[in-house]
């Protein structure tokens, strides 16, 4: 495939996409452990302090969570991007063969 549009690599959203989805699936697993660990720590606390701590958990949940949908909903954008860009460039290449073949009938002279 040719590179057009000034792009290095032609699948660079396609691949934004990928990493998108592979760095939220790591945050993901850190966040589960993390969510996992302060369920441990609140062993420790009591009474006001342990109802303020579970509501600061499930508040941090709720906005990872969030982030996570949000994460989710790019990375299929930038891969719906890249199938765009692909079709894209395929029919401009297209059109430019075709007008270069339709031209090829006008590269003679006309006062020959």
């Amino acid at each position: 495939m040719s590179q057009h549009a000034g792009l290095e690599n032609v699948n660079s959203l396609s691949t934004g996409g990928e990493q998108l989805g592979q760095e939220s699936d790591g945050l993901r697993t850190q966040m589960n452990q993390l969510i996992d660990d302060m369920s441990n720590d609140a062993d420790s606390l009591q009474g006001q302090a342990l109802s303020d701590f579970r509501a600061a958990r499930n508040s941090l949940t709720e906005r990872f969570d969030e982030l996570m949908t949000w994460c989710n909903q790019n990375g299929i954008k930038l891969n719906e991007g890249q199938t765009q860009f692909n079709i894209t460039d395929s029919d401009s290449s297209d059109d430019f063969s075709q007008a270069g073949s339709d031209l090829g009938g006008l590269s003679r002279p006309v006062n020959a």
